[in-house]
């Protein structure tokens, strides 16, 4: 992502008041205002390589140093320098810095602020917007630290702004500077600075947000505190999130993980339940409900106590999700789960040995089941592969799943001893590419 600048025109406005701000140095008959006179047709010349080496020749005297006008000279000088297209952007960094502290040195040193009101206090407006401009540059050109760094200065001259109550008619600065405060968080991300990055994007929280393409940074400190396993922080700004962004389903999905995460099947069905009871006709909800019972259920030499109950809900859970799916996919999970009870309903005949009554008794029974499943499959398999034949065309790992529905047919109809059904079924097979 590339970052936009700012880009005020405050350059345009300072320098229309030079002539002003410089023929007030002609007020004084003294040595200084002869130097500042100096400094300052150097300045209006452009020559600003040479206006700053007089100026801090100026103030590297002691006797110059509470000067107020030299020190509002010395900004005016930094922030031009600052500004120059030739300028290294490291250095152009710098330069705002110093126009800063020197802008400030002024209004130590002048109670009555003079030069900074004949400039409507502009100069600042100018260093917030340089700073602002200098760290999209940076951003776009990946170097992320010194946009951070700059991003973060910018907030500091702006809060500096807002605090003395300044007012501009080129721009109205706002106590939450939402674009600025972002772009730090995300310089600051691009930076490896995590925590930081959090820092900047809760200002954003605390301040509740509402506007939608902001739902990301909810969702970002949403988790970093589940990863943290800060679970204080998190319940809250999963609160803030649900009711800002009520419609939006990642507030369920992060506290669904973090339930998953300590391995309590029981309340992580719970919670899905209660989810789904509010919210039933959510696909993505179910099918991964779904998907948690199914991978529960099916995990080789880990097969749940409760299997047969799991098994059920399973059936259900999936009926509905097919009524919400525009796909295929819970369709398919449906074949798989289907074709996995047939078959371990007759495994589990098979391995009926006995040769009583209730014996054999149970073991049509389990065999009379498994053909009722096989039936129920062979219905889902037909409507994934009427689905899948409706495509203009598949993905490779499409049609690898086509031919895994196929591969369910074939078997089945192999158990109910229909040889034709089975030919024609492994010609279809064999004729996806």
């Amino acid at each position: 992502m590339n970052l936009i600048s700012l880009s005020l025109k405050t350059n345009q406005i300072i320098m229309k008041k030079c002539v002003l701000i410089f023929a007030l140095a002609f007020l004084g008959t003294n040595a200084f205002a002869q130097d500042i006179d100096a400094i300052g047709k150097l300045y209006n010349d452009k020559k600003y390589a040479d206006a700053k080496t007089a100026i801090d020749k100026f103030l590297a005297d002691t006797k110059n140093a509470n000067n107020a006008d030299a020190w509002y000279f010395k900004g005016r000088i930094y922030n031009s320098l600052a500004a120059e297209a030739t300028t290294p952007k490291a250095q152009a960094f710098e330069y705002r810095l110093k126009a800063f502290e020197a802008y400030q040195n002024n209004q130590k040193y002048d109670a009555k602020d003079l030069r900074l009101k004949v400039d409507m206090w502009v100069p600042y407006l100018e260093i917030y917007a340089g700073l602002y401009d200098l760290g999209a540059a940076q951003f776009n050109d990946k170097d992320y630290e010194s946009s951070l760094n700059s991003f973060a200065k910018a907030l500091e001259v702006e809060n500096f702004i807002l605090a003395k109550k300044y007012e501009y008619s080129q721009i109205k600065l706002h106590a939450l500077d939402t674009a600025l405060v972002l772009n730090a968080a995300v310089a600051a991300t691009q930076s490896k600075k995590n925590d930081e990055a959090m820092m900047y994007y809760k200002k954003i929280t605390d301040a509740n947000v509402t506007e939608p393409q902001y739902v990301e940074v909810y969702q970002v400190l949403a988790e970093y505190y589940e990863k943290k396993k800060d679970s204080v922080n998190l319940a809250a700004i999963l609160e803030k999130g649900r009711r800002i962004y009520p419609t939006n389903g990642y507030w369920d999905e992060i506290e669904l993980k973090t339930i998953s995460e300590k391995g309590n099947k029981a309340e992580l069905y719970a919670h899905y339940d209660a989810l789904i009871a509010k919210k039933p006709n959510e696909y993505t909800l179910n099918y991964n409900y779904a998907i948690e019972l199914y991978n529960c259920i099916y995990t080789p030499d880990k097969r749940p106590a409760n299997e047969t109950e799991l098994k059920a809900k399973l059936t259900t859970v999936l009926k509905n999700t097919i009524a919400l799916d525009k796909g295929i996919d819970a369709t398919v999970l449906m074949t798989n789960h289907l074709y996995n009870v047939a078959a371990d309903l007759s495994t589990t005949g098979t391995m009926i040995k006995g040769i009583k009554p209730e014996d054999k008794a149970k073991k049509a029974e389990l065999k009379k089941q498994s053909n009722e499943k096989m039936e129920e499959c062979i219905a889902y398999c037909n409507s994934a592969i009427t689905w899948y034949e409706a495509q203009p065309s598949l993905k490779t790992s499409q049609k690898n799943v086509y031919k895994n529905v196929i591969g369910y047919l074939i078997d089945m109809y192999g158990v109910k001893g229909d040889t034709k059904k089975v030919a024609e079924l492994e010609k279809k097979k064999d004729s996806i590419n």
